[in-house]
């Protein structure tokens, strides 16, 4: 008589298991370490290259071009409005990191934006709020957005901020946004999101 054990469906399930824990091996045996420290250094030298000539605080050129972002933030799910206000809102050689990926100038950014307009079934950022420190601006959004391959199709709803850093003419020369990528992106995603969810309970 067939225990669990030897039935196919478990035999297929380890294998498959098995194989996949290998992969991660061999992956991280060559992948590059620890990257870090790097990914911070690049932060630093991206806000350094950004500069301090913003608009001055309470000025009519802070208001447009903290309003030239937020619109931008409020519309990354339109493709036509993407076309047409990237090189607006982003400086030549703008910085950006999402905490997925990092982008530099409005043509990288526009097209990054626009694949991932093409895979969402909606999009909406609230803008919560604002606040400024020094030549920095920082912003707080909702963002609430569904895609069909993620959570079956069903709203995500997160929360992040953004800190943005302008040039002499009110154009985003650095992009920075820090949210919960894992779990909000990563942790929907079919088996990834088992797995970010098993090393999150082995943390505990």
């Amino acid at each position: 008589m067939m225990t669990i054990l030897t039935h196919p469906l478990a035999t297929f399930l380890a294998g498959a298991l098995i194989a996949l824990l290998l992969a991660g091996c061999f992956f991280n045996a060559k992948g590059s370490g620890n990257q870090s420290a790097k990914k911070v250094k690049t932060y630093y030298a991206a806000v350094e290259r950004a500069g301090n000539d913003g608009p001055a605080p309470g000025t009519p050129e802070e208001k447009a071009a903290l309003k030239r972002f937020t619109d931008f933030l409020q519309n990354v799910g339109n493709s036509d409005y993407l076309r047409d206000n990237t090189a607006i809102a982003y400086a030549d050689g703008a910085y950006l990191d999402d905490t997925i990926v990092t982008h530099h100038g409005p043509e990288e950014i526009k097209n990054y934006f626009l694949q991932t307009a093409e895979t969402m079934s909606s999009f909406e950022v609230r803008i919560l709020d604002t606040a400024r420190s020094g030549p920095d601006h920082y912003i707080r959004w909702e963002m609430i957005f569904a895609a069909p391959k993620l959570a079956n199709g069903e709203p995500l709803h997160s929360v992040g901020v953004s800190q943005v850093r302008f040039n002499s003419e009110g154009k985003v020369a650095m992009h920075q946004d820090f949210w919960d990528s894992g779990q909000n992106l990563y942790g929907h995603i079919p088996v990834v999101g088992g797995l970010i969810e098993l090393i999150r309970n082995r943390m505990k």
